[in-house]
């Protein structure tokens, strides 16, 4: 796994023999026929003082961002099978938020 994520779907990227690959996406045809979507200004999400915020809560926070990130890029998408797989992100995040909070 890389310390990088896909420009899709924003799941984390894995290089997989010289290949920088995402595990969610077809990241390489997502490069070459999706253009760059415009960037979405967002006010920041407050959160508790970061010393008394703990890791999980930090992690939480960074799943919210990108869930509603993946959700504006859904309001803008045309194509459709584009739109599922970012749909299918959100839900994976959204399972991963709800099992990191029952914990």
């Amino acid at each position: 796994m890389l310390a990088k994520s896909c420009k899709v779907c924003g799941y984390p990227l894995f290089e997989y023999k010289g290949e920088t690959l995402c595990v969610i996406c077809p990241l390489e045809e997502a490069e070459e026929s999706a253009p760059e979507p415009a960037p979405v200004a967002q006010p920041p999400i407050e959160s508790p003082e970061p010393a008394a915020t703990g890791s999980r809560d930090r992690v939480a926070v960074e799943i919210e961002q990108t869930i509603i990130h993946l959700c504006e890029r859904i309001r803008h998408e045309q194509s459709a099978d584009e739109c599922l797989t970012l749909m299918m992100a959100v839900e994976r995040g959204a399972e991963a938020l709800q099992t990191l909070r029952q914990r």
